[in-house]
């Protein structure tokens, strides 16, 4: 039941004025902040998404993800043996193969992930969407990063976009989904939260 979408109301001043607010709070020094970064590093998707990506430039997108600190940097701060890595590999979906036969021989479990379902216009055919996720995931990929059709929601569309996120998930199988909502092109902050809502209610 999508009816109380409609409804919904964001307090724009109050949310510019709270994310001013944020600007402002102190951050952690010393130690600690070094510990936040290293912590930052790992939840990075690492990505290439250029169109002129070869296996080469995966190959060295896949080096850099295994040890994106350098060495001395991590010996100084004592997380030498600590496994460092990136969170994720992110490549389109023809080269995900190629990332996943890297990290492999390379004797690493970093996860590749995958743009797929028209990423980034989302212009696509929803049966095109679902074949791209599709091959992504039997390529290797165990995260998908879809983006949503933005016409959808400028035209409010709702149950339309809570069906195309949810057929999404389900040709992703096992994979870890994620949604991409390309908030600059949703037209306004209450748009942003429906989208938001609606992509969490399709799974």
């Amino acid at each position: 039941e999508l009816g109380w979408i409609s409804k919904v109301y964001v307090n724009r001043p109050a949310v510019v004025r709270h994310a001013e607010q944020i600007k402002k709070w102190r951050t952690v020094k010393g130690n600690w902040q070094a510990a936040w970064l290293l912590k930052a590093v790992t939840c990075i998707d690492l990505t290439t998404l250029s169109g002129d990506d070869t296996p080469s430039n995966v190959q060295r997108l896949c080096f850099k993800a295994k040890h994106p600190i350098r060495e001395d940097l991590l010996k100084a701060l004592d997380m030498h043996d600590k496994g460092i890595t990136v969170g994720a590999v992110c490549v389109y979906p023809a080269r995900v193969s190629d990332a996943v036969n890297t990290l492999k021989a390379a004797g690493c479990n970093i996860p590749v992930a995958s743009v797929a379902a028209g990423f980034p216009s989302g212009q696509t055919p929803l049966e095109t969407k679902l074949t791209e996720i599709r091959l992504a995931v039997e390529y290797g990929a165990r995260e998908i990063d879809i983006v949503i059709s933005r016409s959808l929601v400028l035209t409010g569309q709702w149950e339309g976009l809570y069906e195309e996120i949810r057929l999404c998930r389900a040709a992703c199988g096992e994979a870890h989904m994620k949604t991409i909502l390309a908030t600059g092109e949703l037209g306004s902050l209450a748009n942003v939260y429906k989208a938001s809502m609606i992509a969490m209610m399709a799974g």
